[in-house]
């Protein structure tokens, strides 16, 4: 259990979000309540939860949920708490019941949330081998997809199967909603699949990422089917050339703006600039977008060795087509390790 400096002998912290919960006790829930004093940690939750909780909860003593207002000032009161920090993450009608319900004051703390996001960012070995799980999963599914894709298929068909193969091959859920685009449709970043059908000179693109004991990866892959043009050819190169810059960049104590910035500097110097609008990177971990942000805003943030970062520019030319190829970046000491296995030359299917 992570030992949170905002506990003391007058202060406790209440961890509502599930994410947060699981981070920190390495236990699933939907619903239950962690209270972390100086002297004990305590994990709240209903009869749903409680066997496999005492079972598989680590480092707090578990309690069945049954009048959770009452029970959490039972813990204040014989511990003479004055002060309770909550998560900013949670919803404002909570902290109004908490706010009236409990018998201290209760102080929503973005310092809290930032701190255990910043922990949350940095892995553990057996974090590291979840994410590894997780994209070797996704990497598996990739390898059946392209024996899947021809002339004729539709968007929804492609990521429909990608899904079902990741599940397939052991994931508990997609890490995300799978974007499969194709043609014209490829030019949006974030586009939702659709019933087009496959044509021959298309890009599709294919953005997902499997779940494996929590953790979730990330991939990016864009191939073509039948032929690619001269501009297609040239625009997939960039990419991948201002991919191995970035990648180039990546270390410990590195400026996350300047890591950006190596990948955009290939594409702006090959006259595509303004086609690639978001940031080159994100963590990833719990949920597919955790801190560090790998983007031009991020000028005051350093990579810490232990984290684990997508690296994905992009170009995306409205109305014709894009390209997006993304890896999973380990940051050590030293550099950093891919992460990422699957091969990235143009496919042509």
């Amino acid at each position: 259990m992570v030992k949170l400096r905002y506990v003391s002998d007058s202060t406790a912290v209440l961890v509502f979000t599930p994410v947060n919960r699981r981070y920190l006790t390495g236990f699933p829930s939907s619903l239950g309540f962690l209270l972390l004093t100086k002297n004990e940690n305590i994990l709240f939750v209903d009869s749903r939860y409680f066997e496999a909780a005492q079972d598989k909860a680590k480092d707090v003593r578990v309690v069945l949920l049954n009048n959770i207002y009452e029970q959490i000032n039972d813990v204040l009161k014989k511990e003479n708490i004055k002060k309770l920090y909550i998560e900013t993450e949670n919803e404002i009608s909570l902290y109004n019941t908490l706010k009236s319900k409990l018998s201290v004051k209760v102080v929503p703390s973005e310092k809290l949330s930032n701190r255990l996001l910043d922990l949350r960012s940095v892995k553990t070995k057996q974090e590291l081998e979840n994410i590894i799980a997780a994209q070797r999963i996704a990497e598996k599914a990739f390898e059946d997809i392209l024996n899947f894709i021809k002339v004729g298929v539709t968007e929804k068909q492609i990521a429909a199967t990608l899904d079902y193969k990741m599940l397939c091959y052991g994931a508990e859920k997609t890490a995300f909603d799978t974007i499969a685009v194709s043609g014209a449709n490829s030019s949006l970043p974030h586009g939702v699949p659709t019933d087009r059908k496959i044509e021959k000179g298309d890009f599709i693109t294919m953005d997902f990422g499997a779940m494996f004991n929590g953790y979730c990866s990330d991939m990016t892959r864009t191939v073509c089917v039948g032929f690619a043009t001269d501009e297609m050819k040239n625009v997939y190169n960039t990419v991948l050339s201002a991919q191995k810059a970035s990648e180039g960049l990546v270390t410990a104590g590195a400026v996350c703006s300047e890591v950006d910035k190596g990948a955009r500097d290939v594409i702006a110097n090959a006259g595509y600039g303004e086609f690639f609008g978001h940031g080159t990177g994100h963590g990833i971990g719990l949920f597919i977008h955790e801190k560090p942000n790998i983007s031009p805003k991020s000028e005051n943030i350093k990579l810490r060795a232990g984290q684990i970062i997508s690296n994905e520019p992009g170009i995306y030319l409205p109305k014709k087509f894009g390209v997006r190829i993304e890896d999973m970046l380990f940051v050590k000491k030293n550099g950093c390790k891919n992460l990422t296995k699957t091969p990235k030359d143009l496919i042509i299917l």
